[in-house]
């Protein structure tokens, strides 16, 4: 008889579908093909590790070749010995191949020999095949006859973490079912019941980081209380053991440093960071964590009810009551320097280095400090800048105000330049990119406070915080057009009229004397100091 385990996650494997949890819809429809006698040659299931794959693949097994049956006419499989001979290992017509083991066609080759004899205890002869996308291309195009056309007492049931690395052709042939991940809720009271069967004493906190680190997963849930009640140092299994134990930071760590990267607390962001890597902190999960802070401070921007989630803690309450201040800009500029960062400790032969940097980074640009950290500067105070102001766009102003005449080409790039500086020094260098992509600059004067652009999509990326943080300071205008010139496309406009006027020159005639054919590709304007004669 098989030696019954003490590790949970193997002594709580489900033998029957009543024991699977969070699989429903999959439960339902093949206990119906089955009672209808519907059976289709094969069957995948796909899903994440730890939701029930091979677990399920097993039950079918017993069910298809179940002789004991109840007073509804389903099988029995607490009271039947084919499915009691599966749950051994000891059936000689259900076979389970690991895949990551057997690649190859010789392999698939010795299937397809065995497949046509009759099961010798069973109604079927069921092949279980682990982690199938493991198998070579050939074994692949092996199989494809034998799963179209198999013999009418076999059935194949494939499983595996990576669907997309099977072929079309086998998922054509087969019935696909999808595992999903355990909700949060329904995998806390199957944790909570376990922990009851074994006399394991939690705390509440400690079980609900439990259900947050695995993702999901039972196995992984189940392994996790496991070792967390080795690790115990008391009788109650406290959320500082967890953390501990798995490496983690704390959550209120994480919600601490997400505020003084938004605050540009440069001090406090270093010795947080010096913190977690005392602790253990992994430098990778550390940027994760911020990652899933950043997206669900967007996501409860658009769905306030986010909130009144049960399994929130206080300190998640106290974080969302905190983070609804700052726009979504700001919020997207924060995602994507975690996203670069993240790249980057990948990469880096010192990971805990480059996160401080990667941190000091996104402080920086939400910010927009200068590099001896003051925070003198608000978010929406407007400062005065060092450089002086040009002359040419003061004029250029001047003139719009004065004539309806439009401005140059060139006076239109100084423009926007102008605001590119302005925006940049003042606000966020890498928004006013974005804006400048999205936008073309109308009239703009630093002195006299007003902004006027011309926009295709009136929320444009960008539009919220440009809108906060010039409104008290600038008369802004925004006017939505059907077209638009953009500084790329000023650029390129300018860029053909300097090269028709070259054309004209009498240089590129004498060119043309010698060279009929000649064309002018390309043209760069080249800035002269005042005082060069050259």
């Amino acid at each position: 008889m098989k030696h019954q385990s003490d590790i949970l996650a193997l002594k709580y494997r489900p033998t029957d579908f009543k024991d699977l949890i969070g699989q429903e819809y999959l439960v339902e429809t093949i206990q119906k093909s089955i009672e209808q006698n519907k059976i289709p040659n094969a069957y995948i299931f796909t899903g994440i590790r730890g939701v029930g794959k091979t677990t399920t693949a097993r039950i079918v097994a017993k069910m298809l070749n179940c002789t004991a049956f109840d007073q509804n006419k389903r099988p029995d499989l607490n009271n039947c010995d084919q499915a009691k001979a599966i749950s051994e290992d000891r059936h000689p017509d259900v076979i389970e191949i690991d895949a990551a083991s057997n690649t190859s066609v010789e392999n698939a080759r010795e299937i397809i020999e065995n497949v046509k004899y009759n099961p010798v205890l069973g109604r079927y002869k069921v092949y279980i095949i682990d982690e199938v996308h493991m198998l070579s291309k050939s074994a692949f195009n092996a199989l494809l006859k034998t799963l179209e056309e198999p013999p009418p007492h076999s059935k194949f049931i494939f499983a595996t973490t990576e669907i997309s690395k099977v072929p079309i052709t086998i998922l054509s042939r087969c019935q696909r079912f999808d595992l999903r991940r355990i909700n949060k809720k329904t995998l806390f009271s199957f944790l909570e019941v376990i922990a009851q069967k074994e006399k394991i004493s939690i705390s509440k906190d400690a079980l609900n980081l439990i259900v947050r680190a695995s993702d999901g997963s039972v196995r992984d849930s189940l392994s996790i209380l496991d070792q967390a009640n080795i690790f115990k140092s008391q009788e109650e299994i406290q959320v500082e053991e967890i953390i501990n134990m798995l490496g983690f930071a704390k959550q209120s760590d994480l919600y601490n440093l997400s505020r003084f990267i938004l605050e540009n607390n440069l001090p406090e962001i270093m010795n947080m960071l010096n913190d977690m890597y005392q602790r253990g902190s992994e430098t990778s999960k550390i940027i994760e964590d911020l990652m899933n802070i950043v997206n669900w401070s967007c996501k409860l921007k658009i769905d306030k009810n986010l909130i009144k989630d049960e399994f929130n803690t206080e300190e998640d309450n106290q974080f969302a009551s905190y983070v609804v201040q700052y726009d979504h800009g700001k919020l997207n500029i924060f995602w994507q320097s975690l996203m670069k960062g993240y790249d980057e400790i990948k990469i880096s032969p010192h990971p805990h280095t480059t996160l401080e940097m990667v941190l000091l980074r996104c402080s920086f640009l939400l910010n927009d400090q200068n590099s001896d950290g003051s925070d003198e500067k608000k978010k929406s105070e407007i400062a005065p800048t060092p450089s002086k102001p040009s002359p040419i766009l003061d004029q250029a102003v001047q003139n719009k105000i004065k004539t309806p005449e439009p401005l140059s080409l060139k006076d239109r790039i100084t423009l926007h330049q102008s605001f590119f500086q302005f925006y940049g020094q003042n606000f966020s260098p890498l928004m006013a990119g974005i804006i400048m992509e999205n936008c073309e600059i109308i009239e703009f004067s630093e002195i006299e406070k007003i902004l006027t652009i011309h926009v295709v999509n009136e929320n444009f990326e960008g539009s919220e915080e440009l809108k906060s943080n010039l409104k008290n300071e600038f008369q802004l205008s925004i006017v939505v057009k059907k077209n638009i010139d953009t500084l790329e496309s000023i650029k390129m406009l300018y860029k053909k009229e300097l090269i028709a006027i070259e054309t004209q020159s009498e240089d590129f005639q004498k060119v043309l004397a010698k060279f009929p054919n000649a064309k002018i590709i390309d043209i760069e304007e080249v800035e002269r100091g005042e005082k060069n004669d050259g």
